[in-house]
């Protein structure tokens, strides 16, 4: 046994026992000191070997329960033989599994625009309408206001009318009241048309003879129903009744009589003169 106090050092748990160097295997290991260090044995490098196993399999008893340290299948299968450490590569479940999560974000991003367009056209169409039916109302108030007008300008245009006709029917019935003496000159010059023919002036005259004034006199004629030519031609039959005539002297006597011309011949004419 050598006295080298120098000792590799042994794995947790293992005594720890005085090392030796084995007997010298070729040229010989020098030290600083100029002493001759004897190579290790093939013996020595097994042990060594076989404590720094244990070790390792300590120390993976020790974290095999912490799951940050627990090597997962992936891990292993990117061991290789050599010890060195690859990259997995990607399953073809995972590659699926990507697409088509990509594909439904997509279709999701789609149709999350399209509810947008959607929305927007909806809201665009139900400005319109409430822009159009605005209008309508506007357009029919404006109708509604103008026919108020009218149908107050036709109602004040009636009643106008209405006020006006009231006021001509309560003239004329003023106008055509008649005093006692009015009644009594209208009568007579009634009286007298039925027993014989007269002519305006005519009659008036005889009224005037019957005591009545000028004034009820033209009255009463101007407010009894007399065509006038007719009693020229009564008048003319008259006459011819009494007394042959010439057509220029019974024209004559008509006219005496306050016939006018007109009258006259027309009366003249109508006996066959």
């Amino acid at each position: 046994m050598s006295d080298n106090n120098y000792h590799y050092p042994a794995p947790e748990g293992v005594p720890t026992a005085p090392l030796t160097w084995a007997p010298p295997q070729g040229a010989p290991l020098t030290e600083s000191g100029g002493r001759t260090k004897p190579k290790m044995g093939k013996g020595k490098k097994a042990g060594l070997w076989a404590g720094g196993l244990v070790v390792a399999l300590i120390a993976i008893g020790t974290t095999g329960n912490n799951p940050k340290t627990t090597p997962t299948a992936a891990t292993a299968a990117s061991v290789t033989t050599t010890g060195v450490a690859t990259t997995p590569a990607a399953s073809p479940a995972a590659t699926v599994d990507t697409a088509a999560a990509d594909k439904a974000a997509a279709d999701k991003a789609a149709a999350d625009k399209a509810a947008a367009d959607k929305a927007a056209a909806d809201k665009t169409a139900a400005d319109k309408a409430a822009a159009a039916k605005a209008a309508a109302a506007k357009v029919a108030a404006a109708k509604a206001a103008a026919a108020k007008v009218a149908a107050a300008k036709a109602a004040a245009a009636k009643a106008a009318a209405a006020k006006a006709a009231a006021a001509k029917a309560a003239a004329e019935e003023a106008a055509n009241a008649m005093t006692v003496s009015q009644e009594q000159a209208v009568a007579k010059a009634e009286s007298y048309l039925e027993l014989t023919a007269f002519s305006r002036k005519g009659l008036i005259e005889q009224l005037r003879f019957e005591q009545f004034s000028k004034a009820d006199a033209t009255f009463a004629v101007d407010h009894i129903t007399v065509n006038w030519k007719e009693q020229a031609a009564k008048k003319a039959q008259s006459y011819l009744d009494l007394t042959p005539f010439s057509r220029g002297g019974l024209i004559s006597q008509l006219k005496f009589e306050g016939f006018t011309t007109a009258q006259a011949t027309y009366g003249v004419t109508a006996v066959g003169l």
